[in-house]
């Protein structure tokens, strides 16, 4: 017998963009910061999803750089991690 199986409901805030951004990982331990190239995959108000060869953990803070027409940061926590994929969650919202 095939079941069909209903999906789930979105339970996200804000709707998530698929997009190919590259991004700039900037973390700080102690005296040592490390940046690392990165890319984004999926942007929302509230965070976005991130691939980097950077080992991180939930829990973690970082600040990911956009040079975009105008170059800014955000501050970010990681919520989730698959391998090098992670999921982020903006301190902030991103300026509408």
């Amino acid at each position: 017998m095939i079941r069909k199986m209903s999906a789930s409901p979105n339970t996200r805030r804000w709707p998530r963009l698929p997009v190919e951004i590259p991004v700039r990982v900037v973390t700080a331990k102690g005296f040592s910061t490390t940046v690392v190239e990165g890319r984004g995959t999926e942007i929302s108000e509230g965070g976005m999803v991130l691939y980097a060869g950077i080992l991180l953990n939930p829990g973690d803070l970082l600040e990911i750089e956009f040079d975009m027409p105008t170059h800014s940061r955000m501050t970010a926590i990681v919520r989730s991690k698959t391998g090098f994929c992670f999921g982020l969650e903006f301190i902030a919202p991103l300026p509408a």
